[in-house]
């Protein structure tokens, strides 16, 4: 993956910088390429296990981490049996593992 070095360097300068070596915006593309390829790794297994071709970005939430359950209390502790518990009645309401897991999220924008 290449990622374009101007937008990079951009990002810098619009972070406050007034002068960017070539070193600098080498090293944050190759940062953002190792991680990006983590994620994209992630999300493919986490959309082959809801049985999915197509990546979506709730795949890369999860992966990432961006995401918070719609139910963590305030403290962001989860109390695991009430989830295992609204789980098993989403399976038996018939939901699938999107619409269970889409349940639990909301993006931070």
């Amino acid at each position: 993956m290449a990622i374009p070095k101007a937008p990079v360097k951009r990002i810098i300068q619009e972070e406050g910088a007034e002068r960017v070596s070539a070193d600098a915006v080498d090293a944050l593309v190759a940062y953002l390429e190792a991680d990006a390829d983590a994620v994209a790794k992630k999300a493919i297994e986490y959309a082959k296990i809801a049985k999915r071709q197509t990546v979506k970005a709730e795949d890369i939430a999860l992966a990432t981490g961006c995401c918070e359950t719609a139910e963590a209390p305030a403290e962001g502790k989860h109390n695991l049996f009430d989830i295992i518990k609204n789980v098993i009645e989403a399976t038996e309401e018939g939901k699938g593992f999107e619409e269970i897991i889409k349940s639990f999220m909301k993006f931070e924008k």
